[in-house]
């Protein structure tokens, strides 16, 4: 088994464990429930709003390759993704700042 699919099956575990479910709303298309391991208050920053909040997602359960400028509801809270990072095992670090 390759480094990918086992880093890859690990992110999978992770996500049924920890994750909670999500709105994915790209900016394009239709919103949809997926699940992401989210981490509040991860950085402060110099300007408005101040802080920022970091979302873990697999990229399979994306509609299409995320996006800067797509947005994330969760528990009723609105984001809007600012940064995207993929790792080579299908996992999505979404940098997020309250809209």
């Amino acid at each position: 088994m390759s480094w990918d699919a086992v880093t890859g099956a690990l992110n999978a575990a992770c996500l049924a464990t920890f994750g909670r479910e999500i709105i994915y709303r790209p900016a394009a298309g239709a919103p949809l429930p997926i699940r992401g391991i989210l981490q509040t208050g991860a950085q402060l920053e110099e300007s408005a709003p101040g802080i920022y909040a970091l979302l873990f997602v697999q990229s399979a359960d994306l509609p299409s390759q995320a996006q800067r400028g797509d947005a994330v509801e969760i528990a009723g809270v609105r984001y809007k993704v600012f940064e995207v990072e993929a790792d080579a095992a299908g996992g999505v670090r979404l940098a997020l700042r309250l809209e």
